[in-house]
């Protein structure tokens, strides 16, 4: 009896593994290709070799960068993976040689290139107030603002908060959003990648149980009988 109920258990365990495998195999599927179509769509092409060597020796990246960017060089990003090398190894690259060819610390971000901004800015205003003290505060912060989209602007400060704003909005702001998208990309990739094998996994699972469940006959009981015989003289 108890070989029955476990039989019936594995039979139903076995089929609910199967269905939910070919769900998640499906799932990761569907995934794959959607990520495959939403970045085809954007045309992102890896650097080529050429472009690798150059931009290795222009210090643009590092020996690591070009060492995970040469074994899909020239490729289109259509896959999960690809966008991550493009994020971390390319556009994150060029985020920190930005910081460093500015002057700036290691690990400066938008925020805090914000705050630097924020008092070279303060510097220029009070450059620019003593040299128009007849202007009101408002007029000030006008002709502020001139000198720094001036690129022909006498103000050495003028010039550093412009280079400034370009480093925070062209390379960290823009660099990031582009890094926010492939790597959202990727995750979702690691996603599909792994319901797919957790699907295969599942399936072979609940086939086992199922084949055990139909196919297991069970052990006979043997019953023994041993006669006695008595001779009676």
């Amino acid at each position: 009896m108890a070989s029955q109920v476990y039989k019936t258990l594995a039979k139903i365990v076995g089929i609910v593994l199967i269905l939910g495998g070919a769900v998640a195999i499906f799932a990761g599927n569907f995934t794959g290709g959607f990520i495959k179509s939403q970045l085809e769509d954007q045309a992102v092409v890896l650097p080529t070799e050429e472009a690798i060597d150059a931009q290795l020796e222009s210090g643009r990246i590092q020996q690591e960068d070009a060492d995970a960017l040469r074994p899909v060089a020239g490729e289109a990003v259509t896959t999960g993976k690809q966008a991550e090398i493009f994020a971390n190894h390319y556009i994150y690259a060029h985020m920190k040689a930005g910081v460093a060819g500015a002057g700036l610390p290691e690990g400066t971000t938008f925020a805090t290139v914000g705050g630097i901004t924020s008092e070279k800015t303060a510097e220029l205003t009070e450059e620019v107030a003593a040299d128009n003290p007849d202007v009101d505060e408002a007029t000030v912060a006008k002709l502020v603002q001139a000198e720094i989209n001036d690129p022909m602007t006498e103000y050495a400060l003028a010039e550093e908060v412009a280079s400034l704003n370009d480093l925070r909005y062209s390379t960290l702001l823009d660099g990031n959003t582009l890094r926010g998208m492939l790597l959202n990309a990727y995750g979702w990739g690691m996603i599909g990648t792994i319901a797919t094998w957790a699907g295969i996994g599942a399936i072979v699972i609940g086939l086992a149980l199922t084949a055990f469940g139909f196919l297991y006959k069970g052990r006979k009981d043997e019953v023994v009988v041993r006669e006695d015989r008595v001779d009676h003289a």
